[in-house]
């Protein structure tokens, strides 16, 4: 579109053209004749500019990126809209191409290094535009600083800041964790049989013994007749006692400010179905799973945000779909931030959880007698009870060059051969010895 300026702006004429074919062939032919300028402008602030000769008219080939407001046919103010690059083309009074502006507009560097300075004295860091965001080049102390000074540029540029900053002294965390479960499980089953009959075709039966799958680990039976009648009493009784103690001992290393992930457990198939007749499938991860960052400050408190999960295959919540049985996932999850000195340790507990079921099988009504009711009924209860620790222990340790790389726990053995395999029942043997170096002989 064209707007006509006021008569003291010598009619000067600011068409804003929509498309880019046509200012990128003019560029090219105004670049032969080698007069070319860049501009930088910040997002929502303005920069101001002079052309060389009077114009009378500017095309801009994106006008939703820059709005430019004329002071005199020679003198302009740019204003950033958007972020991105645009190109400005000038025309004089007689339609000739006079003129070519690439206009890149970002992100308001000077502020940014302004607010750095201020706030990290003495630190030596640049910053610039880059394409539609922001890096942070120079050398820092600590990688404390450089954190710092990139949650400072994304006040600006949330999500766009590339961190290039050298850091001096880089700290690396180590994280010591240690995961430990236990669980209880008590399950009580009492069930009682009872059937009599006799000669003239009269039965009756009450109860069916233990009311679980397992086997009863200890039966009692009583066997009488009362005339022709046969009576069959049977006491079956099972208890079962379980502990189950979980230990992962996962040590991790990150570079201060970086996340740092672990799993120790597996994957299980779990099936999704895309249509009627097709199922997918896809693994889902379980165990002992960690992720953690750590920050070292500038007093040496090592910030810590650690998210351990602790999950399991539960087969008692099955779902089935499409003919196949998918196992239910028991989980302990836990997330929190703490700071700690170095060697400092910390604890997260409390994480119990209890489980109580019960469960009656009996003859209706003869089972509600008192006492009596008990040779008429089953009974069986069952309580679990788990307590997850988790312990994790951060301790700060540099790159010191010079150091002995650690030994090869697998050079401390051999690979036997197959005769000493299948002849002499040697699974390992002791590695060779390395020849000795011969000594050099002194001149006398």
């Amino acid at each position: 579109m064209t707007c006509a300026l006021n008569k003291a702006l010598l009619g000067v004429t600011l068409a804003l053209a929509l498309t880019g074919a046509a200012p990128a062939a003019a560029q090219a032919v105004f670049q032969e004749a080698g007069a070319s300028r860049t501009l930088a402008v910040a997002k929502d602030k303005s920069a101001a500019f002079r052309l060389a000769r009077p114009a009378g008219e500017i095309v801009v080939a994106q006008p939703d990126m820059i709005q430019i407001v004329a002071q005199t046919d020679r003198s302009f103010y740019i204003r950033g809209k958007a972020l991105g690059q645009t190109t400005i083309l000038v025309y004089d009074r007689n339609k000739r191409l006079s003129e070519v502006f690439d206009v890149r507009v970002g992100y308001d560097t000077e502020a940014i290094r302004a607010d750095i300075a201020q706030a990290l004295p003495g630190e030596k860091i640049q910053v610039r535009n880059v394409a539609t965001g922001v890096m942070l080049t120079g050398d820092v102390s600590t990688s404390s600083i450089a954190n710092r000074a990139k949650v400072i540029a994304e006040r600006y540029a949330p999500e766009a800041v590339t961190n290039a900053l050298n850091v001096a002294v880089a700290d690396q965390v180590i994280l010591e964790v240690r995961v430990v479960e236990a669980g209880r499980t008590v399950m009580n089953d009492l069930g009682f049989g009872l059937q009599a009959a006799n000669n003239s075709g009269f039965v009756f039966a009450a109860g069916n013994g233990l009311i679980g799958a397992s086997p009863p680990a200890g039966v009692l039976g009583i066997s009488t007749n009362i005339g022709t009648t046969r009576i069959d009493l049977s006491l079956e009784a099972l208890e079962e006692k379980g502990l189950v103690r979980t230990l992962a001992r996962p040590n991790l290393v990150a570079m201060s400010g970086q996340e740092a992930s672990f799993l120790a457990g597996g994957e299980f198939p779990f099936p999704i179905p895309v249509d009627e007749n097709t199922v997918a499938i896809e693994f889902k991860p379980f165990g002992v799973k960690l992720d953690f960052t750590p920050v070292v400050q500038d007093n040496g408190l090592i910030r810590l945000k650690v998210a351990p999960e602790v999950s399991q295959l539960d087969p008692r919540q099955s779902l089935r779909v499409s003919g196949i049985d998918i196992p239910s996932l028991s989980v302990r999850r836990a997330a929190t931030t703490v700071e700690l000195r170095d060697g400092e340790s910390f604890a997260i507990a409390g994480l119990f959880q209890q489980d109580y079921a019960n469960s009656l099988r009996q003859v209706p009504g003869v089972g509600n007698i008192p006492v009596l009711g008990a040779l008429f009924r089953s009974s069986q209860f069952r309580k679990n009870e788990t307590e997850l620790v988790i312990i994790v222990t951060p301790r700060t340790s540099a790159a010191l060059p010079g150091r002995t790389p650690p030994t090869d726990p697998l050079m401390a053995s051999a690979e036997p051969s197959a005769i000493d395999l299948i002849l002499m029942g040697v699974n390992e043997k002791p590695p060779a010895a390395a020849p000795a170096k011969p000594r050099k002989k002194r001149r006398s």
